[in-house]
């Protein structure tokens, strides 16, 4: 299957929506650590300018990190992303990505874009302070003027990302070794959700499932 061959990496990324941290949940479905002679990091997108940055962030990050990645954009043609792969070409695909020495090949993929609206409650303030009892004047003025903000309607896009990381040298039924789910909330700043998605998922690799 061709989501066991090669890292779908898209681009819409967006600030999550609790604390600063995109994951969500993960697993290491081998159970186990593995070290990777080198891992691909490929992006699935018509935009090649997008799929370019964002894999050059997630193999910069890796590396920072002890594990040697590259891109895809010079091993896999941009067509071949974009499109579905038969039995054969991916059968091709792995002995060549084998034979060029890899042997991790990582797979990011959206999963679902959903829009949201919210309803974000206005409500009252007042700063509350120990009374001080006087003439009528004093205690009047006292207290500032209590201030009400209206309710407000907040829309964007959900996304829900998952990320795959496979083990290519293994048989076929085993090779899938790690999964995490995203969930990415209106990015204001494109390069810079990219960045910390790239980070939150490097570490969670390492963490969980790459020896470094």
């Amino acid at each position: 299957m061709i989501k066991n061959l090669i890292l779908i990496w898209v681009f819409s990324f967006l600030v999550a929506d609790c604390g600063n941290s995109y994951l969500r949940q993960s697993t290491n479905v081998s159970n186990i650590k593995k070290k990777y002679d080198k891992v691909l990091v490929v992006a699935r997108t018509k935009d090649n300018v997008a799929r370019i940055r964002a894999e050059g962030l997630v193999v910069n990050e890796l590396g920072l990190r002890g594990v040697k990645a590259e891109s895809s954009v010079d091993v896999i043609k941009t067509e071949k992303i974009s499109e579905e792969m038969s039995e054969k070409e991916i059968e091709i695909l792995i002995s060549q990505l084998l034979d060029a020495g890899f042997t991790g090949v990582l797979i990011t993929n959206v999963i679902n874009t959903e829009q949201y609206k919210e309803v974000i409650h206005g409500g009252s303030k007042v700063e509350y302070q120990a009374p001080q009892y006087g003439r009528f004047g004093q205690y009047y003025n006292y207290y500032p003027a209590t201030s009400w903000e209206p309710d407000r309607i907040e829309t964007g896009v959900d996304y829900t990302v998952e990320s795959c990381l496979y083990d290519i040298a293994a048989p076929q039924a085993e090779n899938l070794q790690w999964v995490g789910r995203f969930k990415l909330k209106n990015p204001e700043d494109i390069k810079e959700a990219i960045a910390q998605y790239s980070k939150e998922l490097a570490n969670a690799l390492i963490e969980q499932s790459i020896t470094p």
